[in-house]
């Protein structure tokens, strides 16, 4: 067959312009046929309105890397060919295989974690081989060179720098108009444009890899790691970040704020850096939350509270977890609570949940390590003579966690840091992790707050591959032994976290404390290793879509105490940001509402919850914004008219917008130890 192309191509006249014409093609089309592969895979389409810039921005790439192509001559260019399209199939077959594992894309700013990410060598495997006839898909354009390369490029051909200047040329006709377009995008009516997306990309990750392609956005990624990543500005004193107050009552005027004295005029002062004096001007002009009937309910009260891996309320059931039943419903009810994947997996889930603020990259743990957190509850608890603790059945370096968790107050024990646990295996248990720990502060004369960051409930779910599974497989009832064997995997790992409470529970009623404490759950992330279609089963939801689906992220955040003599039923719209300014408030401890990215439930006034999902998206009690369809769904509660709609989604957006920039630098920027002078 080789001999066979050979001898047509030869016997065509124009057999040099049919090569040249081959040549100068073959990178950009084996750049737009893995880019269009990757987006099909990943989004499930890619006739969307993202198309249009993926396209024009991979070919001007593709025919960069042909013009570096033509600069070498014969062997040596064929041998960049194959160079070229091996990385890049290596590196395509990367990214949709980490985004089978974590449903995020790979940052370059995550590097920091290299090492505790291959310590999930396991799913990594199972992720790649759930995609393998995709990756097999990228390696086609480097077959199709390595059988013909030789007649596309023969030995004797020197280097063509007619076609170098064609690829050059073509590079400057697609990626400067391109540019033009996305820059002049910025001037639109809309928050979120392709402008936002190519210059914030680190504000969203997944939805600028939707836009511009793995190739680009890559290059974004490592072209902001080097020289910086540019930071939006707003004018701050237009923005009013707190939660929008429709109608608030006459007895709110009864309630105090949870405010701090703090003169952020001398805070800003004390700078030159215009960032911390744009979040000085900011933070003075949030409105911040007042107390209510609920503050100082929980006073004096012990805490535990648990970062549950992999948790969905979905396993909550009166017969198999009876304990996490009586306390999902005898307590604080939230009925619309949402876990949102910030990315980075765990690690941005539990930042979440312990900081009130959110972060998109897993090295937040080690970096608030280095940073002032006067709120997280380690440090405010002990504060006022509380014993503090935080534990882990997984390695204690694990994310950084040597460095933030001691920093946040506690006093650190974790696997290799003195806990040591009886079962040794994947993943190991939380049962175990409470007997062992709750003798360090169940008799203690002075109040405690227990933290807890669980492992049982980690992927993968199988027999094969997770030993909680295996363990607790004959603990599943009967309705749930109908379910395909990955759910009842999931199940039964997660089973481990009932007989974690019942032995805290038996415990603390043993030494006559189970009144006096307070138990405080919520999930780092939905169970995401899940497929969709276990996912489809698991919440009885349509598997088309399932991802974008905002009820896949609706999950149960539990609040309860023995001493409470009946629930709390909650319907506002909240998620994992607003876990610490809840507790803050109920707790009765001094902080400062405008300073945290969430805020307290209780509060009056109309909540939202933040999600990342499809773009930065809300749910209020007015109806639902998705972020990159910048589509808005009203609830049947709303009051708006559709003048007062389109105002609204305009300064929710901006709100939505502020968050996103400001919480991340929090941490960047030590904003804490700004303005508190502790720098």
């Amino acid at each position: 067959m080789k001999e066979r192309l050979n001898r047509k191509l030869l016997s065509f006249e124009g057999n040099d312009t049919l090569r040249a014409v081959l040549e100068i093609l073959f990178l950009p089309a084996s750049l737009l046929y893995m880019e269009i592969m990757a987006k099909l895979k990943v989004f499930g389409s890619v006739f969307d309105g993202t198309l249009g810039y993926m396209l024009a921005l991979s070919a001007a790439m593709g025919f960069l890397l042909s013009f570096a192509a033509m600069l070498f001559p014969g062997r040596g260019r064929r041998i960049f060919y194959r160079t070229v399209l091996a990385v890049l199939a290596v590196w395509f077959s990367f990214h949709v295989s980490y985004y089978g594992n974590f449903h995020t894309f790979f940052s370059w700013q995550t590097l920091g974690q290299a090492k505790d990410v291959t310590q999930f060598w396991r799913e990594a495997i199972v992720a790649a081989g759930n995609v393998w006839y995709v990756i097999l898909g990228f390696f086609v354009p480097l077959v199709i060179m390595c059988a013909i390369g030789v007649l596309l490029i023969p030995d004797g051909s020197g280097r063509n720098l007619p076609l170098a200047g064609a690829s050059l040329a073509a590079f400057a006709a697609l990626y400067f108009p391109a540019l033009l377009i996305i820059n002049g995008s910025k001037k639109s009516t809309s928050e979120y444009t392709a402008h936002y997306y190519y210059t914030y990309l680190q504000n969203d990750l997944d939805t600028s890899f939707r836009y511009f392609g793995i190739v680009n956005a890559t290059r974004i990624d490592v072209g902001q790691l080097i020289f910086g990543a540019p930071v939006e500005e707003f004018d701050a004193s237009d923005l009013n970040a707190a939660p929008i107050v429709l109608s608030p009552s006459d007895k709110a005027k009864e309630y105090g704020y949870n405010v701090m004295d703090i003169d952020f005029d001398k805070a800003a002062g004390s700078t030159d850096n215009t960032m911390l004096k744009s979040m000085d001007e900011y933070f003075s002009n949030v409105q911040p939350t007042r107390q209510n009937e609920y503050t100082g309910m929980f006073k004096g009260k012990n805490l535990i509270f648990i970062t549950i891996e992999g948790f969905s309320d979905k396993i909550i059931d009166p017969e198999f977890t009876p304990t996490l039943y009586k306390m999902s419903t005898e307590g604080f009810v939230f009925k619309n609570f949402y876990n949102s994947v910030w990315g980075g997996s765990t690690a941005t889930g539990e930042y979440s949940n312990m900081t009130g603020n959110f972060h998109q990259n897993a090295n937040c743990l080690k970096k608030s390590g280095k940073t002032y957190q006067p709120f997280v509850l380690g440090n405010q608890f002990s504060k006022i003579g509380y014993e503090t603790l935080a534990y882990h059945n997984n390695s204690y370096t694990y994310y950084g966690r040597d460095l933030s968790h001691p920093n946040f107050g506690y006093k650190w024990k974790a696997i290799g840091n003195g806990l040591t646990l009886k079962s040794n295996c994947w993943p190991r248990s939380d049962k175990e992790m409470a007997e062992e720990t709750v003798k360090d502060y169940v008799n203690l004369d002075v109040p405690f707050h227990a933290y807890y960051m669980t492992v049982s409930g980690h992927a993968n779910y199988t027999y094969e591959g997770n030993m909680m599974s295996v363990r607790h497989k004959a603990d599943l009832t009967e309705r749930m032994r109908h379910y395909p064997s990955d759910v009842q995997a999931y199940l039964a790992c997660q089973y481990e976290l009932e007989l974690m409470l019942r032995v805290l529970v038996d415990e603390l009623d043993k030494a006559g404390k189970l009144d006096d404490t307070v138990f405080a759950m919520a999930a780092d992330h939905y169970p995401y290793a899940l497929d969709d279609e276990a996912l489809a089963t698991l919440y009885g939801l349509p598997k088309s879509g399932i991802r974008n689906n905002f009820d896949l992220y609706r999950n149960g955040f539990i609040l309860w105490s023995a001493s409470m003599k009946k629930p709390v039923t909650v319907d506002k719209p909240c998620s994992t940001i607003d876990i610490l300014p809840t507790l803050s408030n109920l707790f009765g401890l001094e902080y400062d509402s405008r300073l945290l990215m969430g805020s307290d439930i209780m509060a009056e006034g109309d909540h939202f919850a933040l999600l990342k999902v499809g773009g930065w998206s809300w749910i209020s009690t007015q109806g639902t914004y998705r972020g990159v369809s910048q589509k808005f769904t009203p609830s049947a509660e709303c009051t708006l008219s559709d003048s007062e709609t389109e105002e609204y989604i305009s300064r929710m957006n901006k709100v939505v917008r502020a968050k996103t920039t400001y919480s991340k630098q929090l941490l960047e920027k030590n904003y804490y130890a700004h303005v508190f002078g502790k720098q």
